[in-house]
């Protein structure tokens, strides 16, 4: 009988192991890792995703929670940039912040922030009455919370197109420099593509002395563009915002130039590929976006704009992982398309 109490003592034993493996999941599955490097990790929460105002059936405002754990390099990093009252950057371990992504302009603002101590205590709260839209791209801080969090919503593979072999569409090279456009950013709206473009010039040596980061607009009807951000990188000036200089009218692209060559291959890709470029769009049939996760819908809040902040969440915290991640510390980089300076 002595090998049956050993058996059944093992079967109790197994269970109540099984069950708090269970209630543990549960408990940690709030936030789902996206990624970690040697200063930031990024998390994002599947169960707070909240359409909070569509449009023919389409999400055009999404609201979720996010968590940023910070190393101590993130920390003073973000203390700094962000001009926190917090005296000790070991005392910021993670914060959380409530967000809201515009997919049809693929921008992100922030509605709230709390930066907390490794036992929870907030150490301060952000609360923005007046957020700042920003523009996510490449350099954005917040690409792949936007990326992971708009999936869910719609699974349109944003994740994946962040680290495809695919992203950048190489315009021309030549011995001068070379310039990709971001077919992660690019999107149609009627006649007018809009994309980020990378464009690296080099020495008579073969270095890149200066990049060209621009948020472009082409009109396919037309034959008009103009570009409507524009970031300037030099070793002597580092990064530039050169936006407040640009003229804000639309301009005939000239024939046989540069930007023409870098048009006719913006508007043959999303010509061939004019579900990623017209995804999200309000113009399109309705069952091309439909929304693949159970979601709450509610009326639509006062246009408002985000602030460019850097956020985190306590990477000790178990969590489930997400498909880009895995296997990797940093699965997607924040660099351009050849690895040159990041803003």
């Amino acid at each position: 009988m002595r090998w049956l109490k050993n058996i059944i003592c093992i079967t109790v034993l197994m269970i109540v192991s099984l069950i708090q493996s269970s209630v543990s999941l549960a408990a940690d599955s709030e936030w789902y890792w996206i990624n970690s490097d040697d200063k930031y990790s990024k998390f994002f929460s599947m169960t707070r995703i909240n359409v909070v105002a569509s449009q023919n059936n389409i999400p055009t405002a999404v609201e979720d929670w996010i968590k940023t754990g910070y190393a101590p390099g993130g920390a003073a990093e973000a203390i700094k940039n962000m001009k926190l009252p917090i005296d000790d950057p070991n005392k910021l371990v993670y914060s959380l912040a409530r967000i809201q992504i515009n997919p049809q302009e693929r921008t992100l603002r922030y509605l709230e922030e709390i930066f907390y101590d490794k036992d929870g205590n907030a150490l301060y709260t952000l609360s923005y009455a007046n957020p700042v839209d920003k523009d996510i791209n490449s350099q954005a801080f917040d690409e792949k919370f936007y990326a992971m969090i708009l999936d869910r919503v719609f699974n349109k593979g944003e994740g994946g197109r962040l680290i495809s072999k695919e992203r950048w569409l190489n315009l021309w090279s030549n011995s001068s420099g070379s310039s990709s456009a971001d077919t992660a950013t690019l999107r149609q709206i009627g006649n007018n593509v809009i994309v980020w473009i990378w464009q690296e010039n080099k020495d008579s040596n073969g270095n890149v002395s200066s990049i060209q980061f621009m948020k472009k607009e082409y009109d396919v009807k037309n034959l008009k563009a103009r570009t409507l951000k524009y970031n300037f990188w030099s070793a002597d000036t580092n990064w530039i915002d050169k936006t407040p200089s640009l003229s804000k009218d639309m301009h005939s692209i000239v024939p046989e130039s540069t930007e023409d060559v870098e048009f006719a291959q913006i508007k043959q890709y999303a010509s061939k590929f004019p579900s990623w470029a017209r995804r999200y769009q309000l113009d399109q049939n309705k069952s091309s976006n439909v929304v693949t996760t159970p979601i709450t819908t509610t009326t639509a809040p006062v246009k408002t704009n985000t602030q460019n902040t850097a956020n985190t969440t306590n990477a000790s915290i178990p969590t489930t992982t997400s498909p880009a991640a895995q296997g990797t510390n940093n699965p997607i980089g924040s660099v351009g398309p050849i690895g040159s300076p990041v803003q």
